[in-house]
């Protein structure tokens, strides 16, 4: 059955997260040992791709938490050179 590895063909070639999401709840199906083997080749690039992925999310928190002590710091800096007369 080839209904799955064209999904997860698609989903790869997109990039689709979602689509990979949902297709680790299929069992894959596969008519011979050539097609299960696809299918392993194509779990290894979704494996890539999902790593790709979770390193982008990874750098993006580590920019938020760079701006959120930046943040924190200019305020206190701030506080701290505020002289009442």
């Amino acid at each position: 059955m080839k209904n799955y590895l064209n999904k997860l063909k698609i989903a790869v070639i997109n990039e689709d997260i979602n689509k990979l999401e949902e297709l680790v709840n299929e069992s894959p199906e596969y008519d011979s040992i050539e097609e299960a083997q696809e299918i392993v080749s194509f779990i290894k690039k979704a494996v890539k791709l999902l790593q790709k992925e979770k390193n982008k999310i990874s750098l993006e928190m580590q920019k938020i938490k760079k701006l959120q002590k930046f943040n924190i710091e200019k305020r206190m800096e701030k506080e701290s050179f505020s002289f009442k007369a």
